[in-house]
């Protein structure tokens, strides 16, 4: 079916302000943005089957961004999963991998060249290329005996080069810190959200790496100055991130949708920036009640 025929099928989720304004807790706040998440979620399952050629299949380069949009994709499910279940600790992990998958496919289809996919492709490798070593070094201290584990093992990574279009030397010849030559937070400032990553996503870190300040704000029951106990509850989510993510997956997918019907996207952009203009809708109202919400206090 025709990608606007499935468009077509996507319920919006409505903001009612009315209804809204009597709202008397965030959880309700937290359900329409799980509402957006949804949605901005089928958006992506959509924009995950265009194609730039009528045989629906992607070449090596646009595999990069197609596999993105996927990862997306189910990054976005897992989110809403976990969001449902009132774990914040294990929602704010998923967010930040989100984030750098929004980043890097922005930063992606800005800059489209060969050079910069193979820089992926080949930085993505690097592991691969480590391990094949590690692996060899071994036999040839056992005199040339491998173990069938080790041949398998090579087998594969061998069949991830040829995948890739890239010989071992090609890797080895690219060894790099980073692919692009940036890390996230400069992909994030050449694609315009430098100042995203700074408030909303780079503690995400703190998660993603169990940093100590992870510690103290999720895992930790702080007595004294320096006694503590675990903290064994899970923490209720807010809404703030979803409406943030709902507003940013929908920026990826003008994007890519732009990209893969080469300019011919307006009823799938459009789609996309009225559920940006409801989520901002929501936010302005889940601000409001934050401050009366204190005002009262």
């Amino acid at each position: 079916m025709p990608w606007r025929e499935k468009l077509a099928e996507i319920p919006t989720t409505e903001i009612d302000e009315a209804v809204i304004a009597e709202f008397q807790s965030e959880g309700q706040y937290v359900g329409v943005t799980v509402d957006l998440v949804i949605e901005v979620g089928s958006y992506a399952l959509i924009a995950a089957n265009l194609f730039k050629n009528p045989q629906m299949r992607w070449s090596r380069n646009e595999a990069i961004l197609g596999g993105q949009l996927v990862r997306l994709f189910k990054l976005l499910d897992a989110l809403l999963d976990q969001t449902c279940k009132h774990r914040r600790e294990i929602s704010v992990v998923i967010t930040r991998l989100i984030f750098e998958c929004i980043v890097n496919l922005r930063y992606m289809i800005a800059n489209a060249s060969d050079d910069l996919f193979n820089s992926y492709r080949s930085y993505s490798l690097q592991h691969e290329l480590k391990l094949l070593e590690r692996i060899e070094a071994n036999v040839a201290e056992r005199g040339g005996d491998s173990l069938a584990i080790e041949d398998r093992m090579i087998r594969s990574i061998n069949l991830s080069f040829q995948a890739s279009g890239l010989t071992r030397q090609d890797v080895a010849n690219h060894r790099q810190r980073n692919w692009s030559g940036l890390n996230l937070y400069e992909r994030a400032e050449r694609v315009g959200l430098g100042q995203a990553y700074m408030a909303a996503f780079g503690g995400g870190s703190h998660a993603v790496h169990g940093n100590w300040q992870d510690m103290l704000e999720y895992n930790l029951e702080k007595l004294d100055d320096n006694s503590y106990r675990p903290n064994l509850d899970w923490h209720m989510p807010r809404p703030q991130i979803l409406e943030t993510l709902a507003m940013l997956v929908a920026d990826a997918l003008m994007d890519y949708v732009t990209y893969f019907t080469e300019g011919d996207a307006t009823e799938f952009v459009q789609r996309l920036e009225d559920l940006q203009d409801r989520a901002h809708r929501i936010s302005a109202l889940h601000e409001a009640f934050l401050v009366k919400q204190q005002a009262d206090a």
